[in-house]
């Protein structure tokens, strides 16, 4: 985006450099984007590992050192080690479950199974799962204790090791799991298994709060800015989203709706529909969204993602849908969204976990938002700009030329200087087959805190110059450099797309103070932010007090706010 030194600032990579949109000669037709994975196919649900989903069928190889499994998707997987897996074209030979003849089963309609070697040793798979060490007479609960579930409910397969008649493998709602002591405890066998399915996309990440899902038990997920191993499960409700209908707050009357396997959209508030399905080569539709502006329409169906361009002001012909492809791995869309902005999109996929890209229709309409936190909010001298979905060739402010710091098809990053006069100027943009011209909400100051695409804030430890990790905490009596855009005229005078001096870098003329939580900061340092184009350092210290927990930090320059972020916090 901007020249940075990136051994002291790798996360800021992520803020560029992503490619999308070539057409490729395929039958159906199809656009190739460049997709990135975002979180595992893992969930941190409080049981004896990282949980996922569940799988159809498992079981041991004939000598007991393998254990291969088939996913949902008809995919086959086997591991010698226990620990990673390996693709398998097909399944191998299988051990046999043996019937145990038991005087009873601790649920009612249960097969138990006796593993060889222990004929008095009986398992017992339903809603738990179960043991028995004298042919039925007694049976223990292996998976529940109390309100307490080691790996989840209801066993969907059971495999028995012919070798080993303590070592077992099964399948809950919640994944796959090994004990090697008959079932007294569990490992979880989840990692590296594409079998994770998000049934709904809630809200993309903003304000320091990652990506919400709804996992297919219902629960609600996030992807925490900075995680690496595993979805987390938050307490709340899944906020509402319903992902078969939409409508756009600022044309009410207009309403998109998929019935019966049907794209249906509506001009006059519901009272008439019109089928947009068109030539949709798909069955099951399961979400929808929509850019008004330009008219597109993104579709989540069993075969995949498509998306269309569509007329939402006249009635028009049924829909010709173009797939998104790409490095997308070729698996059933379960949903999809666009952030707020709509410059980006994400999607669900069955299993496979949720994937994020440009929104191509940017391609055709592009947007002016900040380079902080890719949001449409107003700018102020020295501030950095993104262009999304354009390739600039050129760009004036108020009749002058400015830096381009960046240029790719698909963003890029401009400077506004920072001496730029106020007022009401104009922002003129030229690329190839672009010529706009926007006015800009300008202010002195306008500052927001840059994040990464995940939503994590870029804060630094002041007294090492390092990036922080989002997951570590900011501790009592830490000095921290927060780092934005926006903060306005600086002293001495400095152009526009040259890195600041690394000795005396200009100061910010603004008055700025730090709240976190309502409370206000010792603020020491406000500056450019030496090394860097177009960023600003404020470095401000941590109270002596300080509760454990999340909590929200903002900056304020000359009375205008930064967004609020949420940053962790411990008093040791």
């Amino acid at each position: 985006m901007c020249r940075f030194d990136t051994k002291r600032l790798p996360r800021l990579a992520a803020l560029a450099g992503w490619a999308l949109l070539l057409p490729l000669a395929a039958q159906p037709p199809e656009y190739s984007l460049n997709w990135r994975g975002i979180g595992t196919t893992v969930v941190f649900n409080s049981r004896a590992g990282f949980s996922s989903g569940p799988v159809d069928a498992l079981w041991f190889s004939p000598d007991g050192a393998a254990l291969e499994v088939r996913l949902r998707s008809g995919k086959l997987y086997r591991t010698v080690d226990f620990d990673s897996w390996s693709p398998l074209a097909e399944p191998g030979p299988r051990s046999p479950l043996t019937a145990a003849i038991v005087n009873r089963t601790p649920e009612p309609g249960l097969t138990a199974y006796t593993p060889p070697g222990n004929g008095y040793r009986a398992y017992a798979a339903g809603r738990f799962l179960w043991r028995s060490d004298d042919s039925g007479n007694t049976w223990q609960n292996l998976i529940a204790h109390d309100d307490t579930r080691l790996i989840g409910e209801n066993v969907r397969a059971l495999a028995l090791s012919p070798r080993d008649p303590d070592r077992l493998a099964v399948s809950t709602d919640e994944g796959l799991w090994l004990s090697a002591d008959g079932g007294l405890s569990w490992l979880s066998l989840n990692a590296g298994l594409p079998n994770l399915r998000l049934t709904r996309l809630l809200a993309a990440p903003q304000a320091g709060r990652g990506l919400l899902a709804q996992w297919e038990n219902g629960s609600l997920l996030e992807w925490v800015p900075g995680s690496r191993a595993a979805w987390q499960v938050l307490p709340a409700a899944p906020p509402v989203r319903y992902s078969l209908r939409w409508s756009d707050n600022a044309s009410p009357q207009l309403l998109l709706e998929v019935r019966d396997s049907r794209l249906w959209r509506s001009l006059d508030g519901g009272l008439r529909w019109d089928d947009l399905t068109g030539d949709l080569p798909a069955q099951t539709l399961s979400g929808l969204a929509a850019d008004r502006d330009s008219g597109t329409i993104y579709l989540a169906t069993d075969r995949g993602l498509f998306y269309t361009l569509n007329s939402f002001s006249t009635l028009s012909a049924p829909a010709s849908w173009i797939r998104l492809g790409g490095n997308l791995p070729r698996a059933a869309a379960l949903d999809v969204l666009l952030n707020d902005g709509g410059n980006f999109l994400y999607v669900s996929l069955a299993d496979e976990g949720v994937f994020l890209t440009h929104a191509p229709h940017r391609r055709r309409n592009p947007s002016l938002v900040s380079a902080a936190d890719l949001q449409t909010r107003s700018a102020a001298p020295g501030a950095v700009l993104s262009v999304v979905g354009l390739k600039l060739d050129q760009a004036q402010f108020a009749g002058r030329s400015i830096p381009i710091l960046s240029a790719s098809d698909d963003e890029s990053q401009l400077q506004i200087p920072y001496d730029a006069p106020l007022g009401a100027p104009a922002l003129d943009l030229a690329g190839p087959g672009h010529n706009l011209r926007l006015d800009l909400d300008f202010a002195p100051t306008a500052p927001a805190i840059f994040t990464d695409r995940d939503g994590a804030p870029l804060l630094l430890d002041a007294a090492t110059g390092e990036l922080l990790e989002p997951s570590a905490p900011l501790r009592s009596g830490m000095r921290v450099q927060i780092l934005l855009t926006g903060l306005g005229r600086v002293e001495p005078s400095w152009p526009a797309g040259l890195a600041a001096p690394d000795q005396n870098p200009p100061r910010v003329v603004a008055p700025v103070r730090v709240w976190l939580n309502g409370q206000t900061l010792e603020v020491s340092r406000a500056e450019l932010a030496a090394g860097y184009v177009g960023f600003y350092a404020v470095e401000a210290k941590m109270p002596p007090v300080l509760d454990t927990g999340l909590a929200q930090l903002r900056v304020e320059a000359a009375g205008r706010y930064s967004q609020p972020i949420l940053v962790r916090t411990s008093l040791d």
